[in-house]
């Protein structure tokens, strides 16, 4: 099961991550929204380059979807994969956030 942050409904058991085409650009605004709220809380200066990987979850009934992003940027002048995992939340649960970075982390080669 994902780790999920406070406020996320988790998914049913049976609720299995789905591949999603990178080619969307709901996609690669994802990840462009991972790495810039990543720089918010850790100032590493990243540049978004792409993402090359995606699944997705259905949480609970009006609660959204969970993305789970593997996403290459640039940091100190090389590329680096990570992985991200965003919450996009259904618009009557969204509050003043319709989007939540959940979790950021480099994925080691």
């Amino acid at each position: 099961m994902a780790t999920v942050a406070a406020g996320v409904k988790y998914p049913p058991p049976d609720a299995p991550w789905v591949f999603v085409p990178n080619n969307q650009l709901e996609i690669q605004e994802l990840g462009k929204f991972a790495v810039v709220e990543q720089n918010k809380t850790h100032p590493w200066g990243m540049t978004f380059n792409a993402v090359y990987e995606t699944w997705k979850m259905i949480l609970a009934v009006d609660y959204g979807v969970l993305y789970l992003l593997h996403l290459k940027a640039l940091k100190d002048g090389v590329i680096v994969n990570y992985q991200a995992i965003v919450w996009v939340k259904n618009e009557e649960y969204c509050g003043p956030e319709p989007k939540t970075l959940v979790s950021f982390k480099e994925l080691l080669p």
